[in-house]
């Protein structure tokens, strides 16, 4: 890379990192909106919250990069035009460290996406499952007020009779909804304690009532003594938690030794993860294509550039979310990777003023 293009990148990148960040606060700031009524009722203290927030922020962020990537490209360009440098730099024949600038910003782009989609948002995910857990063993444990019915997770619901001294949960009652059997447990007495795979609650001297919408009535088990892990019963609550929580080269790995519960799922996170890297590319071109090209306009009312990308991306989220999963992921993105070739190629061949200037005839 030449002067140029390092100089290029470096406006492009400066106009991405900006609009992300700022993005990327209000969502976090979002995400503590929300979660404050839950965390603050499981008595949790104001850095739970923000770390809480902070470890649901990528999966959001995932969602926002590419277009924060598109939008800087736009902007970087048309800052270009209105100083005059992307007139220069067609006039000059520069346009060769142009579009190398580009190309760069689109695959460090690309992998920035990849990252976030293939390893950040999982590990974020696990260890927001594993901080949960931990939350969830102090509001059983701790911060359960007896009489009063607290809903762990959705679906979840607790409440004891009273606390020994010792921590023992007297008249111990769970209603689990997660599933399409409701289960709930009564027990005299319950403890919570950790081991090596976490978080344990032991139920003693009680009984799980099940029903289901296929059967009418109750059935109902009494048990001497009963062991739940916490981590599952928040996992239960979210079907797919545990497909999220694995970056795409253990996925692979558990799918090759056929050790995924739901196969299907599983692929289609990986198709979804993956057609993120490519909504990059296709994002970067098309905004190459629609402002890469200088123009002698001064009048007359045009759409804001950064405007057309956000429509652009709305519809293919729709497109994507309608489009039935699986390999149909990569389907939006590739039609709007090919309309942006086509732009792209016929304003080389049509721009005013030309890419690539003619030499002019003796």
């Amino acid at each position: 890379m030449d002067r140029l293009s390092r100089y290029l990148t470096a406006q492009f990148f400066v106009q991405a990192l900006t609009i992300f960040l700022a993005g990327g606060a209000l969502i976090w700031l979002m995400q503590l909106l929300r979660l404050f009524d839950l965390v603050s009722s499981q008595g949790q203290n104001i850095l739970t919250l923000m770390g809480q927030s902070a470890l649901t922020t990528p999966s959001y962020a995932r969602s926002i990069l590419y277009v924060c990537l598109a939008i800087g490209l736009v902007r970087g360009l048309r800052a270009l035009q209105s100083s005059r440098e992307l007139h220069t730099i067609h006039a000059a024949q520069r346009t060769p460290a142009l579009w190398t600038s580009i190309a760069v910003f689109t695959v460090i782009g690309m992998l920035a996406v990849g990252a976030v989609a293939h390893w950040i948002e999982p590990h974020a995910r696990r260890v927001s499952a594993e901080w949960s857990a931990d939350i969830a063993a102090d509001v059983v444990g701790r911060a359960l007020v007896p009489g009063q019915f607290t809903e762990l997770q959705d679906g979840l619901v607790f409440s004891i009779g009273g606390r020994r001294a010792d921590g023992t949960l007297v008249e111990f009652f769970f209603d689990d909804t997660t599933s399409d059997t409701r289960r709930t447990y009564f027990a005299d007495t319950a403890r919570v304690y950790e081991d090596a795979s976490g978080y344990q609650l032991i139920l003693n001297d009680g009984a799980i009532q099940y029903e289901s919408a296929e059967q009418q009535g109750l059935s109902q088990i009494a048990f001497g003594q009963y062991h739940i892990s916490l981590a599952s019963l928040i996992d239960s609550s979210r079907p797919d938690a545990g497909i999220d929580q694995l970056d795409t080269p253990a996925l692979l790995d558990a799918l090759a030794r056929d050790a995924i519960a739901h196969p299907g799922r599983a692929l289609a996170a990986v198709h979804s993860r993956l057609a993120d890297g490519l909504r990059a590319v296709a994002f970067c071109f098309l905004a190459a294509s629609l402002a890469g090209f200088p123009h002698g306009r001064r009048g007359g009312f045009r759409a804001p550039m950064e405007l057309v990308i956000l429509v652009i991306a709305f519809a293919e989220q729709a497109v994507s979310a309608f489009s039935g999963g699986g390999a149909n992921h990569y389907i939006a993105p590739s039609a709007i990777l090919a309309f942006a070739v086509a732009l792209f190629a016929y304003r080389m061949r049509y721009a005013s003023p030309p890419a690539f200037p003619r030499r002019a005839r003796a």
